[in-house]
């Protein structure tokens, strides 16, 4: 079986990929709606002979009770003063916005633009600040969120807000005018990465919006640089060919250079800038829409774009300002912070959060658009042998070493140079974190100490920058 097989872990701050090594719950557990069949067709995935490692073991957590907000989710939101009502909400449940009220700030009929702007720093000081006080937290799941610094930032999460996340994602797709229906033939649904250490499990989407008596679609998470036999990665990605590939720019063009025989219905981007090169690339081979995805975890998806030509509000209870520096607002079609309040997820609403990505709004039969977003752009460093790196591998080993913030450069001539904050009153060594660097490069890293996120320079800090 894939799942008791043992991969060897990359450094020994990355634990936490021991396969199978924090799994809790069973899967009745992990899927309470999923009939047999489900069950079954999930333990297939899970034992196909060309089966990754599979690392973790997750599911939707999702119970009858959250199908009417799954049914309400396939619309769009029907209320179109939301923004009023969840001001004057967070005023009576959200400890943030309790304290302001009683200290004459703002109350619940408060105009939006009289509140302050929630930072990234601010949920990573105190998260509980944001979370209503009359929400059950029995249901809490936790996301992380690596951000632009490296701060790592643990997000609490609805299962139905994450699950309206896939039923958006069908809506999406069918607007593009690709067909995306529940095939027990093939995965519904491959994300797809590829770093040396990564999550990887198998799963089934309950919440895929289907007709009544077919199956729920499966999907797995998989690690393009995660199979010992690369012949067995090619075998296993043809067999399921996925209906929809979920992904990023550089495991996108890794799976393109692969040129298997996969049949996608659409390609969905996220996580960082798509390229038109990459874009067109993907037309060109496969012929389906690619949807380009902007959002973060705090957020979810914010906007999306099918051709290239900016970002269009989704239709959800998602609101965007576009700000300047001193947290102004600017006029339509010119350029600002992208400013979020969103009331999609019931343990953290969200007012005027500050995303640190730039863009300019513009308004047309489209909708709200997003112009010239800059978001986070794909990085890869060059090891000592002539290999590239993906950035994504060094987010995981400098945060399991423990820095707060910090910045990896490496310059035309190879050498590599890290500037850490690290977190205060652990006592962590952030020497520690450049040599864990230097063995994943092979190259020695010189270190500068920082202390405090300034030092990082003006604007949103950017994690990692090659001259290479």
């Amino acid at each position: 079986m894939p799942t008791t097989e043992s991969s060897p872990v990359p450094d020994p701050a990355l634990t936490g990929y021991t396969p199978m090594g924090s799994v809790g719950l069973t899967d009745a557990e992990r899927w309470p709606t999923l009939d047999d069949d489900g069950h079954a067709r999930l333990a297939a995935l899970r034992a196909h002979p060309d089966a990754p490692v599979w690392v973790h073991a997750t599911g939707d957590r999702l119970t009858a009770a959250d199908e009417p907000a799954l049914a309400a989710a396939e619309h769009g939101p029907t209320d179109a003063d939301w923004v009023a009502g969840l001001i004057a909400r967070v005023h009576g449940s959200v400890p943030a916005y309790r304290r302001a009220q009683r200290e004459g700030r703002s109350g619940p009929g408060s105009d939006l633009s009289e509140l302050p702007t929630v930072t990234r720093q601010d949920l990573v000081d105190d998260v509980a600040s944001y979370v209503p006080v009359d929400v059950p937290l029995d249901r809490v799941l936790e996301g992380s969120s690596s951000g632009s610094t490296g701060a790592a930032l643990n997000v609490p999460l609805h299962p139905a807000s994450v699950a309206a996340d896939l039923v958006l994602l069908q809506r999406l797709v069918a607007a593009t005018g690709a067909v995306w229906e529940s095939d027990p033939g093939r995965l519904g649904l491959a994300n797809v990465i590829d770093q040396r250490t990564a999550f990887t499990y198998a799963s089934a989407m309950t919440a895929f919006r289907r007709p009544a008596g077919a199956p729920a679609p499966l999907m797995a998470r998989v690690n393009l640089s995660g199979w010992a036999d690369p012949d067995s990665r090619d075998r296993f990605l043809v067999a399921m060919d996925p209906q929809v590939l979920s992904t990023a720019t550089l495991p996108l063009l890794r799976l393109l250079d692969l040129d298997l025989d996969l049949h996608p219905v659409a390609v969905v981007s996220g996580a960082t800038d798509l390229p038109t090169a990459v874009r067109d690339a993907v037309a060109a081979r496969w012929g389906c829409p690619v949807l380009d995805l902007y959002g973060l975890r705090e957020t979810g998806p914010v906007a999306v774009s099918t051709d290239g030509r900016g970002h269009v509000l989704v239709a959800r209870r998602v609101h965007v300002e576009i700000l300047d520096a001193s947290g102004g607002p600017v006029p339509d079609g010119t350029r600002g912070e992208i400013v979020v309040t969103v009331d999609e997820n019931p343990y953290l609403p969200l007012l005027r959060y500050r995303t640190g990505d730039h863009a300019a709004l513009v308004r047309d039969v489209r909708g709200t658009v997003l112009v010239g977003l800059e978001g986070r752009a794909p990085v890869l460093f060059r090891a000592a042998d002539g290999t590239p790196r993906p950035s994504i591998d060094a987010t995981q080993l400098l945060q399991a070493y423990g820095l707060a913030a910090y910045h990896l450069h490496q310059g035309a001539d190879g050498s590599v140079h890290l500037r850490a904050l690290p977190l205060r009153g652990l006592g962590l060594d952030p020497r520690a974190a450049a040599d864990a660097v230097a063995r994943w490069l092979g190259r020695p890293v010189g270190l500068t100490v920082l202390d405090d996120v300034g030092g990082l320079g003006p604007g949103k800090p950017r994690r990692f920058s090659v001259d290479v």
